[in-house]
């Protein structure tokens, strides 16, 4: 076989505008003549790496808000990025500098206490740079398919000195200059304009700069031949917009290679589109999004939450943010949190900035001052350091070490695949003891995703979770489960609980499968094929729960145990309880063993 041709996607260039707002104690509108007379005379702000200084701009959209602006700049690789994001710190921090110079506080966008928050609410903008016409249609597409998700991850909710708001995104959610992306079927003028009328009727707007993802760019930006992403809010941290650079720049390169190729983006449908940008505006990382089942109608509705979709959606860039050589420190803001808080157990990890201001509101009333966040803008380091890797770091280590070597081991890459000289040797290998024509055992997620058909018949549901009890090591839903929406969860649980009398309430941590209440269950398993034990106790006894299930090891029998929950509630009076739940599957007579 010759190699004909090897095509590899580069990485194009991106502006970035870094928006924060200013804040003048006191004065209703001193933060709009502060802003106006800054720009009248901004303060010499350095270049970065391409050579190019920064500029310091406004809008008229936002009279209390300015953006640090890097003009095109290449992110290549992570020493160049290194190098943007502290040329873009320091341009940050000599603007802050020159602020309080003039009498007010440069502040992250979001403060309650300005005399009109949304003044000062901005986004940062990202916009990409696109080589023709094509590129500019799938890159807008593929954008506009993920909205939900980047607005879940970069949502910022209002603060003040009572901490932080509930929710998602507090521009997004008072934006009356910002509309739903609508799908593009080609970036002809023609079309172009037919994309303008329908927001004209639709919206009362007839710009495309007004929609989350503008293929024109924006012309105030002096991005107007690049793609501009609108849809994170202005980040807190230098560190935060350069991760969410990263992830631009790899949608970039996945859309330039889909039109390399002569692919297209599906055309996902308005209605769930806007359905799913309104929950992640409403409620962030903690909304359950709806999954496109167009093709699948008679299936009932199905949700996900946002922090799987965003998770997801880390999977379908990996090939790109390799090439991008991204290292899991530019990637732990973003991914970390979100893959912490989806796989342990306990609670309180921070996902996102929201988190992080919350987080830092709980240990220190009065660690959001205004005095205090603008004194952290004025430093460089600060500004590049990684705030919610080090609180994730506080709030459970041995999770953050864990989440940070399995984000390495993505980003490394598949393992590789073995010489053919070697099939051979490979081929001599003992065959698998598995059975002739016997299915191989379900995975976790296609066990939920057999489970989820409706109206599944009881002998079914059996096969199913006797098929994943097939497969070797710890069985355990917690996880799989904590990845599917909240609803689809409850639903899913109920399918594989048993009957009552089917069911053994346990009073404390077993200390062998000759207990009572073991025993009690592997009969009810042996009988029925399977039973529940289950334990409700104080919070800080699950982990007895689960020390004392592994110490006693495999149950007699051929029974397996799956894990099924494992959490924390709070009960009457503030009281913190826990909920353990494990099934015993029982095999088939004769199978299974």
């Amino acid at each position: 076989m010759t190699l004909v041709a090897l095509y590899r996607s580069a990485p194009l260039r991106q502006r970035i505008s870094k928006g924060y707002s200013v804040y003048v104690p006191g004065h209703g509108r001193g933060a709009e003549e502060l802003v106006g007379s800054l720009l009248a005379g901004p303060p010499p702000l350095p270049a970065g790496p391409s050579g190019q200084p920064h500029t310091v701009r406004g809008s008229a959209r936002a009279r209390a808000a300015l953006w640090v602006d890097t003009g095109r700049v290449s992110l290549h690789d992570p020493a160049t990025r290194a190098r943007t994001a502290e040329a873009l710190a320091v341009s940050v921090a000599r603007v802050a500098a020159d602020v309080r110079r003039r009498g007010g506080l440069l502040l992250p966008t979001g403060w309650q206490q300005q005399p009109d928050p949304l003044a000062g609410l901005c986004a940062d903008l990202h916009s990409a740079e696109v080589l023709n016409p094509v590129q500019r249609e799938v890159f807008t597409n593929l954008v506009r398919e993920h909205t939900a998700s980047l607005i879940a991850l970069g949502g910022r909710q209002l603060y003040g000195p009572g901490g932080v708001a509930p929710g998602g995104s507090a521009r997004l959610s008072r934006s009356f200059d910002q509309v739903s992306t609508r799908y593009l079927d080609s970036c002809a003028p023609e079309h172009l304009e037919r994309v303008r009328t329908r927001l004209r009727q639709e919206e009362r707007v007839g710009r495309l700069e007004v929609m989350d993802v503008s293929p024109l760019g924006m012309p105030e930006a002096q991005a107007g031949e690049d793609v501009t992403v609108r849809l994170f809010d202005a980040q807190v941290t230098v560190a935060g917009t350069l991760a969410h650079a990263l992830l631009v720049q790899a949608l970039s390169m996945w859309s330039r290679d889909l039109e390399r190729t002569g692919r297209r983006v599906r055309q996902v449908p308005q209605f769930l589109l806007e359905q799913n940008r309104a929950r992640a505006v409403a409620h962030g990382l903690a909304a359950e999004l709806r999954v496109d089942q167009t093709r699948r109608t008679e299936e009932p509705p199905r949700t996900q939450s946002a922090g799987r979709a965003v998770r997801t959606l880390l999977s379908e860039l990996l090939p790109y943010l390799r090439q991008l050589d991204a290292t899991t420190d530019e990637l732990a803001p973003l991914f970390l949190g979100v893959e912490m808080a989806g796989s342990a157990a306990a609670s309180g990890f921070v996902r996102n900035e929201n988190d992080l201001l919350a987080h830092w509101h709980r240990e220190d009333r009065t660690a959001l001052a205004p005095e205090r966040l603008a004194q952290g803008l004025a430093s460089p380091d600060w500004l590049t350091a990684d705030h919610c890797g080090a609180s994730n770091r506080a709030v459970g280590h041995g999770s953050w070490a864990a989440a940070r070597v399995w984000l390495t081991d993505r980003l490394a890459g598949p393992a590789p695949q073995p010489d053919r000289r070697h099939e051979a040797q490979r081929d001599r290998r003992p065959e698998s003891r598995r059975e002739p024509g016997r299915p191989a055992p379900l995975t976790a997620d296609q066990l939920l995703d057999r489970l989820a058909r409706p109206d599944l018949p009881a002998p079914e549901v059996m096969d199913a979770l006797r098929s994943y009890c097939r497969a070797g090591g710890t069985l355990d839903l917690t996880r799989p489960l904590r990845s599917r929406g909240r609803d689809e969860a409850r639903a899913l649980r109920r399918v594989l609980r048993p009957r009552a009398g089917q069911r053994v309430r346990c009073e404390k941590p077993p200390v062998s499968w000759d207990d009572a209440t073991a025993t009690r269950a592997l009969r009810a398993a042996g009988e029925q094929g399977v039973a529940l034990m289950h334990w409700d106790l104080p919070a800080q006894d699950r982990a007895r729960v689960r020390e004392a299930l592994r110490g006693m090891g495999r149950a007699p029998g051929g029974v397996r145990t799956v894990l099924l929950t494992d959490t924390n509630y709070t009960a009457r009076e503030d009281e913190r309880r826990g909920t353990v739940e494990v099934l015993l599957v029982a095999p088939r007579e004769g199978t299974d063993r």
